[in-house]
């Protein structure tokens, strides 16, 4: 598969900026946006929207959580928490899955900012640091024409 997503950047962003998006519980039944607002924390992915269209997708990911945490936006049919570990993490890359960019590991309490160029297609958005996305830190995500 021809790789043609670009990583626009990833900066860190002050959560005292970010005011307007909250944090908390989102309800991501049927929200189409491409500026994604989400949250990481023991043992989630939260998103304000599971739907984006092609193109320039922005994901403002706040972590939650009391322990550092990552967040990969990974290409795949693979059904949502059903990606094959080697052991507490899967393999990247891997095979049906194509890692598109992340946001690595950052500490509690710290937002961070990724922008990307988006495909048509299926997604997870995930956490891939050891144990967390057998734990349950991931949810689809959809990118429609």
């Amino acid at each position: 598969m021809k790789k043609s997503f670009g990583s626009i950047g990833t900066i860190v962003v002050l959560a005292g900026v970010l005011g307007a998006c909250g944090t908390g519980s989102y309800d991501a039944d049927d929200a189409k946006d491409n500026e994604i607002s989400g949250t990481l924390k023991e043992w989630s992915v939260e998103v304000g929207a599971n739907t984006a269209e092609t193109g320039e997708v922005t994901f403002t990911v706040t972590n939650e959580g009391t322990i550092g945490h990552e967040f990969l936006v990974v290409k795949t049919n693979i059904p949502d928490g059903e990606i094959p570990l080697v052991g507490d993490a899967f393999e990247e890359p891997s095979e049906g899955l194509e890692v598109i960019d992340e946001i690595g590991e950052f500490p509690a309490g710290e937002t961070q900012l990724l922008m990307l160029n988006l495909e048509s297609g299926t997604y997870q958005l995930v956490c891939n640091l050891s144990g967390h996305y057998a734990a349950g830190m991931h949810t689809t995500f959809t990118v429609t024409d």
